[in-house]
This record gives structure tokens, C-alpha cells and sequence, in this order.
């Protein structure tokens, strides 16, 4: 799959979906079009933040979760309600303790590309919706998140890499607006999420993910030549 110019490794066939790498360490794979969206409805309070919401209904969206029992679940809900916490709790700011926990709680739910990588999860690459930059948000945060979905790696995101980046856009956003009192803890914490989603080349070779360039000009001028040498053989 190619997302603006790049290319990322292809999906794998079915009959690799469970293999052993030569650390022996084994490889599970998720279905790709499993869902739990009725686990995800009985479990949402509508009281939750909206970005709370969104978080705890994209794992009913993401096929990793085949892999949850009911006390992931149990456990999700809570880290959710953590999160929602962290959004409430004062009207213009995330207390850094708070976002440090959930962010490092919400790893143990494969959240993010780089988790399922490091813990050896594979999850077909799919189509996930993208929702449009919260109104409110600055243009650096804003930016910041239009820049995911054009992004290579976005080829790999779940429905959860998604949810997690709004909620990383929103913390984002409040630190910005601190101004002259931002936080150097809450920088570190926010440039952690966002190497969870792989933002950057490092990050990227650190979960072994090789995205290779390619011209788009060079791809726009070899259609146009197809196109041109078809035409004339009509």
C-alpha cells in the first residue's frame, strides 16, 4: 500500500500468519476483519470525554483486539476512564503524571503500530477512517496530526493508532497553549506517544519498519506515457 510517495512492506499471505522468527519467538497475526463492537457498545459511558469515547470504541474497531479476554476489557475501561479523567480534570491542561500513565497503560492494549511490532502482533494493513482537526486545536497540533494520515506508516495504523493520536493531538495542543509555563516533562511525554506512532526515522528503524521513496513526479510521468501509448494504439 503507497501513501504519498511511499511504499511500506506488502501484507502477509495467510499461510504466514503464524510463523516462528529465528529468535523463535513466535508471531501471531490478527484476523483482519475481526470486530467486537457489541464488547465496545455495553462497555462505553456516554459520560466520557469524546476523545475518551473514541479511544475505547476504536478497540472494538481494531482487529487486535481478537486477542482480549474479558479481563482486558475490565482493565481498558478503567484506563479509559483514566484518560477521561486526564481531559477533565482542569479545563485548559493534562497534568503530565496523568497523561505519563495512561499513555503507558494503554501500551499493554497493542494501541499502536510500534507496540504490536515490539511484542510481535502482526495486523493486516486496512482502511481506517480519519476524523478532521478538532476546531479548537492550534495549527501546530493540527498539522502535527494531518501529517500522520499522509504518512507512510499511516499504511499500518488500526482504528486505536488513530483514537491515540487525537488524544496525543489534544495534549499537544494544551501544551502549546501554556505558553511561556510549558512543561519540559510534558514535551518528553508527548514526543514519547509520538514515536509510538512512528513519527519519526528513528522511531521507524528502532520497530524495523522500512518505508521506501518514490517519485511521485516520475510515477505521474510513467501513467501519462502508458496513457499517451495506449491511446495510440486504439
Amino acid at each position: 500500500m503507497a501513501r504519498n510517495g511511499y511504499n511500506g512492506p506488502a501484507p502477509k499471505r495467510p499461510e504466514e500468519r503464524r510463523r516462528r522468527n529465528k529468535d523463535g519467538v513466535e508471531v501471531q497475526v490478527a484476523p483482519k476483519h475481526y470486530r467486537n463492537v457489541a464488547q465496545a457498545r455495553d462497555g462505553l459511558d456516554e459520560t466520557w470525554h469524546p476523545i475518551a469515547q473514541q479511544l475505547w470504541n476504536a478497540f472494538g474497531e481494531s482487529p487486535q483486539a481478537f486477542y482480549f479476554e474479558p479481563s482486558d476489557w475490565a482493565q481498558l475501561r478503567y484506563v479509559i476512564e483514566a484518560a477521561h479523567a486526564s481531559l477533565t480534570r482542569y479545563e485548559d491542561r493534562i497534568s503530565v503524571d496523568s497523561l505519563t500513565s495512561v499513555i503507558q497503560a494503554l501500551e499493554d492494549f497493542l494501541t499502536t503500530e510500534a507496540t504490536r511490532r515490539r511484542v510481535r502482533v502482526v495486523v493486516d494493513p486496512g482502511p481506517v477512517e480519519w476524523p478532521a482537526p478538532l476546531d479548537h486545536w492550534c495549527d501546530i497540533a493540527a498539522e502535527w496530526f494531518l501529517s500522520l494520515r499522509e504518512s507512510g506508516q499511516a499504511a499500518f495504523y488500526q482504528a486505536t493508532d488513530v483514537a491515540f493520536a487525537v488524544y496525543v493531538a489534544e495534549a499537544m495542543d494544551r501544551h502549546l497553549n501554556a505558553g511561556v509555563h510549558m512543561s519540559g516533562r510534558m514535551l518528553s511525554v508527548v514526543i514519547k506517544a509520538c514515536s509510538l506512532l512512528l513519527t519519526t526515522e528513528a522511531s521507524r528503524r528502532i520497530a524495523q519498519m522500512e518505508l521506501t521513496k518514490v517519485e511521485s513526479r516520475d510515477i505521474d510521468a510513467e501513467i501519462t506515457a502508458l496513457m499517451e501509448k495506449y491511446a495510440n494504439a486504439i
